[in-house]
């Protein structure tokens, strides 16, 4: 239970704050409302209004049993509701179960209102249902509509002329949900934004409970909760963390006779840890596929984005920089130490996953609990081992961005498995929450790459006739050598570590042959004008799937090829001529005859040698370019 301890903290320490304004106070949920109906002090329809999509949801006091119900008889909410609740002319106007509905719900407002919790505001809403003449009401504001026989339509005849209800209610009109508002009392006419009427009825609420129980998270004999909220991850979410209501399977069977056996949560502590989980969520939480991920600390305290790349956590996006490495390890270091000044160093960080197997019921998928000062050091660690040079981002005005570090978990996963549709990479949703998931160790811990994912992104480097956007491939290679990186420097204990630059001093087969292959891309290219640049594909690009598995007899086809391309560029061909000389010099040949299956030092060479020529403002000038500079 210690992750419902934490939220409970977390609720606490954000109630105490005052500046989370959107927190959930206990008992109360969140609702899509679709109808506003604005009341006098003399408990006197004035006004009524289809609300639109962008101020529908709205803050509602509820019950254990309506926050969460579901089922043929769902429970009433205490004050705002659909029409078959508040409405006592619901079947009237060809509504079904509307009377039992409505005399249960105002059977509750009731028992309110006589209470010495009573809130003014209430007393109006209640005063005005008792008419009993809500639709009625509502049809003459022209909110609702009826048909010949004075029913409600279910679906409205002319396509053409749809009215707002329709556009705004899943569903028939019948089923809208009511908000109020109330005039002439105070200057806070919007009652789901009046502190007073939230704290007047949590006030009643607490005091009908009479379950009491030990707490489990707190250790004190409080009011237990059988009846935990959903909404978690959005208004619409009908998933639990906590549900017991399986009495006739398996859930107790051998165990327990009753749900608070196996677990007694306080209705103060459910309701605190649910709002809490709901608020960071919201806020802080990244979504993959219906997979929730949040990182918190308890205390409030700002912590680093765990989901995001190097540019995105750590730089201004507005003013793009491309820095060196050092320049980048000296601005990460300034970055987290600002982070690490605000935490203390037993403050702890959470993180949590969050996923539903079923509509009903949600699970927590990832949890780890960490000291603040471990995980920072960890994030720093990731984002200097897998650093590379990436060009795949654009800024806001849609111009390129380059920038040095990490990629972010999502865009390994699209690199190691995604397929390129419509120029961009995509997943399917379960295989990329699962892919984030097996990343977050790696982030968090220190824990080694997957394998699979690493070798996977390798391949697909390998294999770029699989993009047909360029730029497709251009970010699975810098995002493999990211990932290189990191796997060659763990593998060798700190001894193999890999840099943009060209390591003039490596001589492994695979860099060099890597090396080889991006002059050979470079100098027929150097031949393309700026059209054929964006549609012709290089021999060796044709070729790198087969040089990868057969280097030696590869090369020979793509150097015969290359003939016609150096005798295009005459004397300018020498600067190329003389790298691949350069390269081939250092290369055992008996070595180069019988290696097959290059490894992924391939793309780290190949991606150096590319970085080194194209960093060379004259070669950006292409030969059939005119006012040629060599």
């Amino acid at each position: 239970m210690s992750w419902l301890g934490s939220l409970y903290e977390t609720y606490q320490n954000m109630s105490r704050s005052g500046l989370y304004k959107d927190l959930l106070p206990i008992a109360h949920t969140t609702q899509i409302c679709h109808i506003e109906i604005t009341l006098n002090e003399r408990s006197e329809i004035v006004d009524a209004t289809v609300i639109d999509k962008e101020n529908a949801e709205t803050l509602i006091p509820c019950t254990e049993e309506s926050a969460g119900r579901t089922g043929t008889h769902p429970k009433n909410h205490p004050l705002m509701d659909k029409l078959q609740y508040i409405a006592g002319d619901y079947t009237k106007f060809g509504g079904e179960k509307g009377e039992l509905f409505h005399e249960e719900y105002m059977r509750d407002l009731k028992d309110w209102c006589n209470s010495q919790y009573l809130h003014p505001k209430v007393k109006i809403i209640y005063d005005y249902l008792k008419k009993g003449t809500v639709i009625a009401d509502l049809v003459s504001f022209r909110v609702l509509h009826c048909d010949a026989n004075g029913k409600l339509y279910k679906k409205y005849p002319d396509k053409n002329n749809v009215p707002a209800i329709f556009r705004v209610v899943q569903g028939s009109q019948s089923d809208a949900f009511v908000r109020f508002k109330v005039i002439g009392v105070d200057d806070k006419a919007e009652i789901w934004e009046d502190e007073s009427l939230q704290q007047s009825y949590i006030n009643y609420y607490l005091s009908k409970f009479s379950n009491k129980k030990l707490c489990y998270v707190t250790g004190e004999i409080k009011s237990c909760s059988s009846n935990h909220p959903n909404k978690i991850r959005n208004t619409g979410d009908k998933a639990k963390l906590i549900s017991s209501n399986d009495t006739s399977g398996f859930t107790f069977r051998g165990r327990f006779n009753e749900a608070d056996e196996a677990a007694s949560v306080s209705y103060e502590v459910s309701q605190g840890a649910h709002n809490a989980l709901k608020w960071l969520i919201k806020n802080q939480g990244t979504n993959f596929g219906g997979r929730v991920f949040v990182a918190w600390n308890p205390k409030g305290y700002q912590i680093p984005n765990l989901m995001e790349d190097s540019y995105d956590l750590f730089f201004n996006y507005d003013k793009p920089q491309a820095y060196t490495a050092q320049e980048f390890a000296q601005e990460l270091g300034h970055a987290l130490a600002g982070y690490k000044a605000n935490l203390d160093y037993h403050d702890k960080i959470i993180i949590m996953g969050f996923d539903a197997a079923t509509v009903g019921r949600l699970a927590i998928t990832f949890y780890r609990e960490i000291l603040a000062n471990e995980l920072i050091d960890n994030l720093k660690y990731w984002h200097s081992a897998c650093a590379w040079k990436h060009r795949y981002k654009f800024s806001k005005d849609k111009s390129p961005v380059e920038f040095y570090g990490a990629p972010s978990p999502k865009d390994i996963a699209l690199a190691a498995f995604g397929i390129e549709r419509t120029n961009y990479l995509e997943m399917d949703d379960k295989l990329l929450k699962n892919v984030v998931e097996r990343l977050l160790p790696c982030i968090i811990d220190r824990a080694p790459l997957p394998y699979d994912i690493v070798i996977n992104t390798y391949r697909n480097v390998c294999h770029p006739q699989n993009y047909k956007n360029p730029g497709s491939w251009q970010k699975v290679l810098s995002i493999c050598c990211s990932l290189l990186k990191k796997y060659y420097f763990e593998k060798s204990n700190g001894k193999e570590e890999w840099t943009v630059e060209i390591n003039e001093k490596e001589e492994s087969l695979a860099y060099l042959c890597g090396r080889m292959l991006a002059v050979a891309d470079a100098l027929e290219k150097r031949t393309y004008t700026s059209e054929e640049r964006n549609s012709r594909t290089t021999c060796a690009m044709r070729f790198f799937t087969k040089f990868a598995e057969h280097p030696c007899q590869t090369w020979e086809i793509v150097t015969k090829m290359l003939a016609p391309y150096i005798a295009k560029l005459g004397v300018h061909a020498y600067h190329y001529q003389k790298m691949l000389a350069e390269i081939s010099v250092k290369i055992n040949p008996e070595e180069f005859k019988a290696a097959k299956n290059l490894d992924g030092r391939m793309a780290l060479g190949f991606y150096a040698q590319q970085n080194f020529i194209y960093s060379k403002k004259d070669n950006e000038t292409n030969v059939n370019d005119e006012n040629k500079s060599f």
